[in-house]
């Protein structure tokens, strides 16, 4: 009867390291889906590699903000992607995240620009504002500086399409009202 008891910890130990392989292993669809609460993009002003201003707040368009870095391998992996997306009409802001200017500045001249916008944020306080994790991370933000859509994951092929369609129900709805 001892044994038993004894193995009920042995058990349970099992258990939570199969779970835990499970949740780690497996996606998880709050921060794969594109989908968050909705809430006011960050207020204050940030500088662009352009040396001009940029709040992602005031703007007043449809955007998709891109936190990335050159040092950051999954950012590299969906360039192309965010290039697509722009060449297909999507206003995309990136956001050049505790990195070099001059290192950026070299990466989109070689692997091309889709942003309108490139803000700097080398201390990491705007991706603090919008609440990264890491990146790459990806924002929508309305015409009234709302974020209606996040994604904590970089972008592929398959996720464009819902990028796509967001972004212009989000333009549809701004040219209605």
């Amino acid at each position: 009867m001892k044994r038993w008891l004894a193995a009920i910890p042995l058990a349970i130990l099992v258990g939570l390291v199969a779970i835990a392989t499970v949740r780690l292993t497996t996606d998880d669809p709050n921060t794969d889906s594109f989908a968050s609460p909705m809430r006011p993009a960050p207020s204050f002003d940030m500088a662009t590699l352009a040396g001009e201003n940029y709040n992602f707040a005031a703007d007043g368009e449809v955007t998709l903000v891109n936190f990335w870095a050159t040092w950051c391998t999954p950012c590299k992996a969906e360039h192309p992607v965010l290039v697509d997306l722009a060449e297909q009409g999507v206003r995309i802001v990136g956001v050049l995240y505790k990195d070099d200017e001059q290192l950026g500045r070299e990466l989109l001249a070689r692997d091309g620009n889709p942003f309108e916008v490139v803000a700097m944020d080398p201390t990491g306080d705007a991706g603090i504002a919008f609440g990264i994790a890491g990146v790459p991370e990806t924002f929508l933000v309305d015409k009234d500086g709302m974020i209606i859509k996040s994604m904590r994951s970089p972008i592929n092929y398959d996720h464009a399409s819902q990028f796509l369609r967001a972004y212009e129900a989000a333009r549809s709805e701004a040219g209605a009202s």
